[in-house]
């Protein structure tokens, strides 16, 4: 049975998040007046409060919105006080990192730098030091094996290597089996790229993960033991030259829980039955409720376009970790937070109940469920009831 979780988004006070900053001009950065025979510290304990009441003590915590760790360091302000020495972004520093980098900004700005929350907790110039021993980043070791398992993925950002002449491909963020047969000219179309590479794939040919290793030509052995069986056919597959023997056709969409579809071509988002509703109340949410509907469905669970159309955006969506966002031809935005793999790219035309992603738990969320939201723009703010659109629709929930 999967997880219910629900995704939760914290939004820090707009005049706290404000004060970090630095700021540059005409003649370089704008140094700080340096007060004589006063030590500039605070004790960790009083870091604690501040960090309490600008992030709620989250160390690590990132909602996308330029803020970053415990207390919430811009990026600017990071890098300016010697931060990158630790970590590329506060959010990935510890503790004590990020308290060894606010001693130089509380140095040079003053409890200024944190204008509410410095009140609160009692931050001044003039404190005891802090008892932190922050470490320096490690030398970064060789990069892991891809695991199999699908976890939260990052997008591909270096070029294909050209290494091996050409033999071996790096899978990226949006590609399918078919797609790289395709513009690779694979002999055997994507079964036999799915055959080759199969130990690497595993047993679901439609899930690839952005930085798995293929061979685009099969080994004398693996030729010669015989043609693939046949298996489900992914998504946006580009038909090969040759067709395929009847017997060997893909086989159908697996029967199980199908989502109700439509008169006027519309469907059900996943095969599961809604959890925490649309306009929930609570402070989990940056607008005070739920924007969306939840879906509690495993990790790798089918994630299908409710009606067809042009997607907007297919990545990373802060809170929401990966999503996909489709307009759709009544002028209203689709969007599937918290998802595992992608399998569609901006600019691609989709119809109704084709897969668009795998469901996760990515971004800011409790545990693996699909968030679903109607919009009547493509940015978040925008929301209108998701159940009532699919059941104007009519689809069944």
């Amino acid at each position: 049975m999967a997880v219910r979780g629900r995704h939760r988004r914290y939004q820090p006070n707009r005049i706290n998040r404000a004060s970090l900053t630095v700021t540059a001009g005409g003649a370089g950065m704008a140094l700080p007046l340096i007060g004589t025979g006063t030590a500039e510290a605070a004790d960790v304990d009083t870091w604690n409060k501040v960090a309490a009441c600008e992030s709620t003590s989250n160390w690590s915590i990132n909602t996308g919105n330029g803020f970053y760790g415990g207390l919430q360091f811009t990026q600017s302000t990071w890098e300016a006080y010697g931060g990158t020495a630790y970590a590329p972004r506060a959010d990935r520093a510890t503790k004590d990192q990020q308290i060894a980098v606010a001693e130089k900004v509380l140095k040079a700005q003053g409890p200024r730098a944190w204008p509410v929350c410095s009140e609160r907790a009692g931050l001044t110039r003039g404190g005891d030091a802090p008892d932190v021993t922050p470490v320096s980043a490690p030398k970064k070791a060789a990069p892991k094996a891809p695991q199999r398992q699908v976890k939260d993925v990052k997008p591909e950002v270096t070029p294909q290597s050209t290494a091996g002449r050409g033999q071996m491909y790096t899978v990226v963020r949006g590609d399918t089996l078919s797609q790289i047969a395709d513009e690779r000219r694979v002999r055997g179309g994507w079964q036999q790229l799915y055959e080759a590479n199969r130990t690497t794939i595993g047993g679901d040919p439609d899930l690839i993960t952005p930085g798995q290793r293929l061979a685009l030509q099969a080994s004398q052995k693996r030729a010669a033991a015989g043609k693939p069986k046949p298996h489900t056919e992914p998504k946006q597959r580009a038909e090969p030259k040759a067709a395929p023997k009847p017997k060997a056709q893909p086989k159908a969409e697996p029967k199980k829980a199908k989502p109700a579809q439509a008169s006027r071509g519309m469907s059900a988002p996943v095969a599961a039955s809604p959890s925490t509703p649309y306009r929930a109340a609570g402070g989990s949410w940056s607008k005070g409720y739920h924007t969306g509907v939840d879906f509690p469905v495993a990790t790798g669970t089918s994630v299908k376009a409710v009606a067809a159309g042009t997607v907007v955006s297919a990545g990373w969506g802060g809170s929401y970790g990966y999503e996909v966002v489709i307009r759709h031809a009544d002028g209203k935005y689709s969007q599937y937070g918290h998802l595992s793999a992608l399998t569609v790219k901006a600019g691609q035309k989709v119809g109704a109940g084709q897969r668009i992603a795998r469901s996760g738990s990515t971004g800011n969320s409790t545990g693996p469920h699909l968030h679903f939201e109607i919009r009547t723009g493509p940015g978040f703010g925008s929301d209108v009831d998701p159940l009532a659109y699919l059941r104007a629709g009519g689809v069944r929930i």
